[in-house]
């Protein structure tokens, strides 16, 4: 929780800090200021991948990720395809947050590829990044 704008701002700048910021009543903010690691998120985006299993368990329905990997909504300018928290495109999808971090599931491949950057204003294209110099490795 934050108690003012200098304790906000420090977070932003943090490199050491995990977990998720909460309003005053101890309520987790919806659309930002969760932290994880590259491999926190690597392993979010293999829990979808695998349909919600972990460990032979099924820990996220199948139902729930079909239906939150699937185009609820549209960024018209660039025409881009939303679910729910999730970027929407022909090989699978992607969680982009803020500073070019990045979740991204490539279904058809069966790859799983994280991105973790410091807060960044304006960052770089990551999916770019992913698409050129990532993928090819794997074909």
């Amino acid at each position: 929780m934050f108690e003012n704008k200098e304790e906000q701002m420090a977070f932003n700048k943090s490199t050491h800090i995990n977990g998720w910021a909460a309003d005053p009543m101890g309520i987790n903010t919806a659309g930002w200021g969760l932290t994880l690691t590259p491999m926190d998120m690597a392993k979010i985006g293999r829990l979808y991948l695998d349909g919600g299993i972990l460990e032979n368990r099924q820990i996220v329905s199948q139902k729930w990720i079909e239906e939150s990997t699937i185009e609820h909504s549209r960024w018209k300018k660039p025409n881009l395809p939303y679910g729910y928290l999730w970027w929407v495109n022909e090989d699978g999808y992607a969680a982009m947050g803020d500073g070019g971090n990045v979740i991204y599931v490539n279904t058809k491949k069966r790859l799983v590829v994280s991105v973790a950057a410091l807060f960044v204003k304006r960052a770089g294209n990551g999916m770019k990044l992913i698409k050129d110099y990532i993928e090819p490795v794997f074909e």
